[in-house]
């Protein structure tokens, strides 16, 4: 049976992957011990039930701390849930770094959904290998097993949701360089194409 206690590992210098704040006075102890300038929840109105956690009270506490806000919901053990909430994820996180944020990601336990957004966004928008990825962040919090099938599921997703503008990128780089091999020119459109859509720029 697991048992909370609040706990977290540094994946990058600008991400913190932990466990879930279950009162106010979590966010303080978050913040002093991370250094954090924003919370990323993605625990589901399900979880908040039935942790009995005040979502609006933390965000009271967080506007006192300067702490930015954000939550993606997504479904704990639910697969296909995650397989379609992951690019929303992505993207929350996304803007949360791109506005400079050193960002706490959190689900409840910090080891399936947390790490699986984590695992997207530095594959999907900085490009770093799924080995890479999950290297890092395994050594930041071990005990991580983000929802692969639901990774490769979104992935695959997007790749046909966008499939035309990815042939036409590749194309636009295979006239850029006719000696450069076609797989290499698809394999760049669609990190480029994946990234802008996750950016918000498709």
């Amino acid at each position: 049976m697991w048992k909370w206690s609040l706990n977290w590992g540094e994946v990058t210098p600008k991400i913190v992957i932990g466990t879930c704040p279950m009162t106010p006075d979590d966010l303080d102890r978050i913040r002093a011990g991370t250094g954090v300038s924003s919370v990323l929840s993605l625990q589901h109105d399900d979880c908040l039930a039935y942790w009995k956690i005040d979502y609006p009270d933390m965000r009271q506490r967080a506007d006192g701390l300067g702490l930015a806000m954000a939550r993606c919901p997504v479904r704990d053990f639910d697969v296909a849930d995650q397989r379609r909430r992951l690019p929303d994820a992505v993207r929350t996180l996304a803007k949360l770094q791109s506005r400079g944020h050193r960002t706490y990601v959190h689900c409840t336990a910090g080891l399936g959904r947390a790490p699986l957004t984590v695992l997207g966004y530095l594959t999907l928008v900085e490009n770093l290998s799924p080995d890479h990825a999950i290297g890092l962040i395994h050594a930041g919090r071990s005990g991580a097993v983000p929802a692969w099938e639901a990774y490769s599921g979104c992935r695959e997703d997007l790749i046909a949701r966008y499939r035309e503008t990815i042939e036409r990128r590749a194309y636009e780089l295979y006239e850029q360089d006719t000696k450069a091999s076609s797989e290499g020119n698809w394999v760049r459109a669609e990190n480029e194409v994946l990234r802008s859509v996750l950016l918000g720029a498709p």
